[in-house]
């Protein structure tokens, strides 16, 4: 009898979701399905407009926490009927939920992710293990990102040194090593290349970077960028859009030169994407070591191409290790889950910098 989870993902760009099923009844990781599914539009317009507040009120986190589970709810039952599934045979959905807030340096350090994980378990009747970041948080880690657990398992059986770089609204590294992992998020990955677009009208993203590959870094605002706070910060650290944002790029540009064309200023958050990776590429002495892309990012041909140009290193995807880049994230959830149900519990300090054996996750049980 298989042992199915499924595993949900919807990334810092609210985009689509992305799932992942999976058949955990060995120690290997059976993919069964990757699929994504489209946000609707209105949702994803709330929940962009919504991270990019200085405070969001209560009733808009309920609201858009609801809508958010609601459509995940629909989501799995597209799934289950698609695939044909048993429910009985989900032994449970690790549901990551959609990050609106990511404040781990503020005076409360919080994490705040929409898509009420008690209402998919009890509207599905399925066990399902949410709110991924709290408990690290709570032991004083940065609450993400969580994924280098999973790259040291699935990508580092070999003990090869490599990169995983994943590459969402915000990019992150993992460095597999043998002796130890180490994780952190670098800086921009798409958020503000695909905020700036939406912002002149380009699109929700700027497709294949055509948009970003037809204007030219401007040096000035390139410094000026770079010259934040964040980038120069020791690891574990973490991000999100609520940082990287709409204000970030118009306090910088008028730092810099207000009369920068729009195509220049994405050329310019391109390179900010790719300088960051590699300076923390460099920084832990993995120049020489293959980088393997996932994440939105792979999809960005401009992106990719720059990042092969200016490093040193030989630049795969991790389709080359097995794992189509477009679900890294979504494979990863769904196996969390099983980790958790089974009470693992995980060492992050060196990716979080959280103190002692945290558990990944809470459980949240169908109401009777």
């Amino acid at each position: 009898m298989a042992d199915i989870y499924i595993g949900l993902m919807s990334g810092t760009s609210a985009d689509s979701i992305d799932c992942a099923t999976l058949d955990l009844s060995s120690k290997d990781i059976k993919v069964l399905d990757c699929r994504n599914f489209e946000m609707p539009k209105d949702l994803r317009k709330d929940v962009i407009q919504s991270s990019q507040f200085k405070k969001i009120e209560k009733e808009l986190i309920d609201n858009l926490d609801f809508r958010m589970a609601e459509v995940l709810v629909e989501t799995v039952k597209k799934i289950i009927d698609e695939l044909n599934i048993e429910v009985e045979d989900v032994k449970a959905i690790g549901s990551h939920g959609q990050t609106i807030k990511h404040e781990p340096k503020s005076e409360t350090p919080y994490t705040l992710q929409i898509g009420d994980p008690q209402k998919i378990s009890n509207d599905l009747k399925i066990r399902t293990v949410g709110n991924f970041r709290y408990d690290d948080i709570k032991a004083g880690g940065e609450g993400a990102p969580l994924t280098p657990v999973f790259h040291k398992i699935v990508f580092g059986e070999d003990k090869k040194k490599k990169v995983i770089v994943n590459i969402g609204g915000i990019t992150n590294i993992t460095a597999l090593d043998h002796t130890e992992v180490i994780g952190f998020d670098t800086g921009p990955g798409n958020c503000l290349m695909d905020c700036w677009s939406r912002e002149n009208n380009v699109g929700n993203y700027d497709d294949k970077g055509s948009w970003a590959s037809s204007g030219t870094i401007n040096q000035s605002l390139l410094e000026t960028m770079m010259d934040d706070d964040y980038f120069s910060r020791k690891y574990p650290k973490s991000t999100g859009p609520d940082y990287f944002n709409h204000k970030w790029i118009k306090d910088n540009i008028a730092k810099s030169d207000n009369k920068i064309s729009p195509e220049d200023v994405q050329a310019t958050l391109l390179q900010i994407t790719v300088l960051s990776l590699i300076e923390s590429i460099d920084l832990l002495n993995l120049s020489k070591e293959t980088i393997y892309l996932c994440g939105g990012g792979v999809h960005n041909e401009f992106l990719c191409n720059e990042i092969t140009k200016q490093s040193k290193a030989k630049v795969n995807t991790t389709l080359d290790l097995g794992i189509d880049p477009d679900y890294v994230e979504a494979i990863c959830f769904a196996w969390l889950a099983k980790q958790r149900i089974q009470n693992i519990n995980f060492n992050l300090n060196k990716i979080t910098g959280s103190k002692g054996e945290v558990y990944l996750g809470r459980i949240y049980e169908p109401s009777k």
